[in-house]
């Protein structure tokens, strides 16, 4: 059987586009988009509940990610017609979509511009847009930081995320650091399955393996305006939240859920950051799937 991890499509601009699959090869379609700093192997977290709900989960690489090539000069709004041409080529007509962080815009901007493809999408810890009131308060501050040094400093944020891969590429290392610094559901998140951190680290390693361009561009996007109306979201779309979360704060869901009509909050008081998605998939499958 092909290796379902390491596919690729030329795109129509000769651009290739990294893919992976997993869960049932007849299954329901749905496709995540990741978090930032990240690739399609963050795929192999939902593996097993891909299988459970008879899901064909679909994971891109964003341009300049993993085995994508970067598209200069991008845009969110872009990101659908990359979707629309592997959804194309997969022979898949509907779908649904979720992300997770940084998927946040990417989710957004694929409901408005496949909005008739799309079943039913959610957002899972997702970044708000630059023109959220107090966006990094509750932030931890490492985080807070990228993000300022992103907007006033990309070439400073360029270095920091070339720092980020080294970080990443030492497993044992980030380990123990992330089991200091995150709350307390993602520690226990990561005593209870250290596989998640270490398929994190992997996702991370691989998602620079060309290099940060696509990365350090995509940090540029997320601290200037979007160009996306969220008002127009006609999708329904589910919004899951942890209390606890220090990389994207509850609040950035309660700006989310005012601002895209047909959505719904749900609030994780025991949530972190990777606990809420990887705790809660099962109910996040259940809000996309079609039954």
């Amino acid at each position: 059987m092909m290796d379902q991890k390491n596919l690729s499509l030329q795109l129509k601009d000769g651009r290739n586009l990294g893919y992976a699959q997993f869960g049932s090869p007849d299954g329901e379609p749905v496709f995540y988009f990741t978090g930032g700093n990240s690739s399609r192997l963050e795929g192999q977290w939902f593996e097993q509940a891909a299988l459970e709900h008879h899901f064909r989960l679909i994971v891109p690489d964003r341009p300049g990610f993993g085995m994508s090539n970067f598209q200069p000069n991008r845009k969110f709004s872009d990101w659908p017609g990359d979707i629309s041409q592997l959804a194309d080529a997969l022979e898949v007509d509907r779908f649904s979509v979720f992300g997770l962080s940084g998927g946040s815009p990417h989710v957004a901007a694929v409901c408005l511009g496949l909005t008739e493809r799309i079943n039913r999408a959610a957002i899972v810890s997702g970044v708000a847009p630059p023109e959220m009131p107090a966006r990094t308060q509750g932030m931890w501050l490492p985080v807070r930081m990228i993000f300022f040094m992103a907007r006033y400093f990309p070439g400073i944020n360029r270095l920091a995320l070339k720092q980020m891969s080294a970080f990443y590429a030492d497993q044992e290392q980030m380990l123990k650091r992330m089991k200091q610094a995150l709350p307390a559901p993602d520690r226990a998140l990561i005593e209870a399955r250290p596989e998640v951190m270490m398929i994190f680290s992997q996702a991370a390693r691989e998602a620079h393996r060309n290099g940060v361009d696509g990365d350090s561009w995509e940090w540029q996007l997320y601290v200037r305006p979007w160009g996306l109306h969220l008002e127009d979201i006609k999708v329904k779309i589910g919004l899951w939240y942890g209390q606890v979360d220090g990389n994207v704060p509850v609040g950035m869901g309660h700006y989310l859920a005012g601002k895209i009509p047909n959505s719904q909050l749900k609030v994780v008081t025991d949530g972190g950051h990777f606990s809420t998605i990887n705790n809660y998939i099962g109910e996040i499958f259940e809000f996309l799937s079609l039954i």
